[in-house]
C-alpha cells in the first residue's frame, strides 16, 4: 500500500505529466490517500467557490472527484488522531513546526504500515521514518 499526499491529487488535476509518469510504475499497487486530504482539497474548492463562483467551482469539483475516484481513501480513527497529536506536540517542543494535516497523513501512513509516501514535499514527512518518494512536476 502506498499513501499519496494531497499534492499528488492536485498535480494530477492540474495535468502535470511528471506525477502521472511517476505513478505509472505503481499501477499494480493500492494507492491511497488519507481522508484528511479530502478536507484539504475541499478547503481549496471552498476558496474557489467564493473567489470564482459556482460554475467554476462545480467544474473543478467534478474534475477533482474524478481524480479521487482512482484512490482508496484511508479513514481516520482515534488512534491515528491521538498519535498524530502526540507527534505534532513532540516536534513542536523540538522547534519543528509541522502542519496538522501533514502530521495526520504521515501518521496514517506509519500506522497503516504503508510501503511509502509519494509527495512533492518530502521534508513534510521526514519525521515518520517512512520511505518517501518525490517526482518532478514538469
Amino acid at each position: 500500500m502506498i499513501i499519496v499526499d494531497t499534492t499528488v491529487i492536485i498535480d494530477i488535476w492540474r495535468g502535470r505529466s511528471g506525477v502521472k509518469i511517476h505513478l505509472k510504475k505503481y499501477k499494480e499497487e493500492i494507492l491511497c490517500i488519507s481522508i484528511i486530504s479530502i478536507a484539504e482539497i475541499y478547503d481549496g474548492l471552498g476558496y474557489t467557490k467564493e473567489k470564482k463562483g459556482e460554475t467554476i467551482y462545480k467544474k473543478i469539483k467534478d474534475q477533482i472527484e474524478k481524480v479521487l475516484s482512482g484512490f482508496h481513501i484511508m479513514p481516520l480513527n482515534i488512534q491515528i488522531l491521538q498519535e498524530s497529536g502526540d507527534i505534532k506536540g513532540k516536534l513542536r517542543a523540538q522547534g519543528i513546526i509541522l502542519d496538522l494535516a501533514d502530521c495526520i497523513i504521515g501518521t496514517t501512513a506509519k500506522m497503516m504500515n504503508a510501503d511509502k509516501i509519494i509527495t512533492r514535499n518530502k521534508r513534510h514527512f521526514q519525521q515518520f521514518g517512512l520511505d518517501i518518494e518525490s517526482y518532478n512536476i514538469t
